[in-house]
């Protein structure tokens, strides 16, 4: 497909998870709300602060006289109040219609719910339609657009409630959740650290064997699924003159499936390069959950972010997919006896992740989702409003596809979906990639821990420092779109990543698919190690030689106390 036609769509899917992100972020902030009067309250103490205040603050940086006690009585330096104001009058040009799209959807609904356990009417009140509107209000100023600031100008009331003693709660609960991923990321890190130096690896000498793999052609083929509307892409390896040829089995074949919003390029990076290393690469792209399904929500065609069947659909369109490419293997056609099929993988991402999993054999816990959903409170974890729809499937029966024997996960999401009992059912190979700075499929609850409820003798949990949710993704950096994700989403050089991702799946794939004992080194954490550079440094554990503790309380952590809010608000009344 030429550039100028792949264009629209790479702008359209990265503008959406911006949207998405940023809603969020808005959303969770929008505790400050107002039309005329911003009313804190702890108990029965009370503060009120004028949102023309609030305005005139942001607009010239002034501070009114109440404004500079409060702004003495917290403490803030003149760089924090700085920061207050870019929090305030930073807009996002996002559509009405999307933000209304959003959050009309169900998890939209349940944000909004989760958000009016703070923010509430002068009465006491949550009211999720003001605050919806509100929403949608800021993001249809036309002048200024979607700011916080338009946000608490035009929520509907005349006066918005913020419950600093709920809003505390929360805190603490996020302010617990990091904690504990700061002190797994300590423990991952430690863990790699001692093993790299007990056993050290020749580094070069790895990565000229992953170098000397690489000596296959591609031929890129289009192949038409019964079922999917676009055609899968076929990477298949190509013997070059006087190189070995293929094997008499044919090639060991791994399906790629994107994250929510991605297409089957993607990945076009990764595909690449083990084609080269004679590992044939099917991408295929999931019609429910693709950047067309995300911009038809954008611009109202749609009600859902996804479809609850998508948590469905998508394993079976990888299985639609190998039936295909075993039809064609085994039929007369250009594929005839190409592929081995005894012989599959599947690399996934974000819900791709889930995908893989679902394949390998991780089973719902239908049980253990009903307890953690809805959610009760705003979570360190986005990612359960995606999983926690999977309630509305009933107890699907098993989504496993016996032909895969091995699977690369980045960025998975499952942690309550299948539960430790899900993931205890897997039994083939699994590397499970991590990020310490994803924000939207965090990693400790994400990956750190379903890493320990794996059972499969043959596990790896890779962590990237500084790595976040789309620094794997190989279509995101570029910045045709109007609506581009900050490079503090994406982060510096994700191409770094990239180039992890190729050298360590393909030593992946060559050992779990091929039974090549050679590349065993490749996955030891002194290799890792040596690999990463900064910003993005790697620590990487393989079992059964290490393992690490599910319990990773941080020692004497220490929760905020209310004490010095309450004794601020106790104060009098400036006049």
């Amino acid at each position: 497909m030429p550039a100028s036609a792949l264009a629209p769509r790479r702008w359209r899917r990265r503008g959406l998870a911006w949207v998405l992100g940023l809603l969020g972020a808005l959303a969770t902030a929008t505790p400050v709300s107002a039309a005329e009067m911003l009313l804190v309250s702890y108990g029965i103490l009370e503060r009120s602060i004028p949102i023309a205040d609030l305005e005139r603050f942001a607009t010239t940086g002034e501070l009114t006289p109440q404004l500079r006690i409060y702004s003495q009585q917290l403490r803030l330096s003149n760089e924090q109040l700085s920061q207050v104001r870019e929090v305030l009058t930073t807009p996002a040009s996002i559509s009405p219609v999307g933000v209304a799209q959003f959050l009309y959807t169900e998890q939209g609904v349940l944000l909004l719910e989760q958000i009016s356990r703070v923010v509430q009417t002068p009465v006491r009140q949550a009211n999720v339609q003001a605050l919806r509107g509100a929403l949608i209000l800021a993001a249809a100023n036309p002048e200024s657009g979607f700011t916080l600031l338009n946000v608490l100008k035009t929520y509907p009331t005349v006066a918005i409630r913020i419950d600093l003693a709920e809003g505390l709660a929360i805190a603490r609960e996020i302010n617990q959740a990091i904690l504990q991923s700061e002190a797994a990321f300590e423990q991952v890190q430690a863990l790699a650290r001692q093993e790299a130096e007990a056993n050290p690896v020749d580094v070069e000498a790895l990565l000229q064997l992953v170098q000397s793999e690489r000596q296959y052609g591609l031929d890129l083929i289009q192949v038409v699924v019964p079922g999917l509307p676009r055609p899968v892409q076929l990477y298949l390896p190509q013997v070059r003159p006087g190189q070995q040829g293929r094997p008499v089995q044919g090639f060991p074949l791994v399906v790629i499936s994107h994250g929510l919003g991605g297409t089957r390029d993607s990945y076009t990076y990764l595909a690449e390069y083990l084609a080269s290393g004679g590992i044939a690469v099917a991408t295929l792209e999931h019609p429910g959950s693709n950047d067309q399904q995300l911009y038809a929500l954008l611009t109202g065609q749609s009600d859902a972010v996804v479809q609850t069947e998508e948590f469905l659909r998508r394993p079976r369109d990888v299985s639609l997919t190998l039936n295909t490419l075993d039809r064609l293997n085994q039929s007369p056609s250009p594929l005839r006896r190409q592929l081995d099929l005894d012989r599959v993988g599947v690399i996934g991402q974000s819900f791709g992740g889930y995908t893989a999993l679902a394949l390998a054999g991780a089973s719902f816990d239908l049980e253990g989702l009903s307890e953690v959903c809805p959610p009760g409170t705003l979570s360190f974890n986005p990612s359960l409003l995606l999983q926690c729809q999977a309630l509305n499937l009933g107890n699907p029966s098993s989504l496993a596809d016996r032909r895969v024997k091995s699977v690369f996960v980045m960025n998975p999401v499952g942690s309550v979906l299948f539960g430790a009992i899900g993931y205890g059912q897997i039994d083939l190979p699994v590397m499970m990639v991590a990020g310490t700075a994803d924000t939207v499929a965090p990693a400790f609850p994400e990956q750190i821990v379903p890493f320990t409820w794996l059972t499969t003798p043959d596990r790896y949990l890779l962590l990237i420092s500084q790595g976040t949710h789309f620094s794997a993704i190989g279509d995101i950096s570029a910045g045709d779109q109007p609506l581009p994700i900050p490079p503090e989403l994406i982060g510096l050089r994700p191409e770094l990543v990239w180039t992890y991702m190729q050298v360590l799946g393909l030593a992946y794939f060559k050992l779990t698919l091929e039974g090549d004992q050679r590349f065993q080194p490749a996955l030891q954490p002194a290799f890792a190690a040596a690999l990463g550079v900064d910003p993005y440094l790697l620590s990487l554990l393989s079992a059964p030689s290490v393992d690490i503790s599910p319990d990773f309380a941080p020692d004497a952590a220490p929760e905020p106390t209310p004490t010095p809010v309450d004794a601020r608000l106790s104060e009098p009344l400036p006049p």
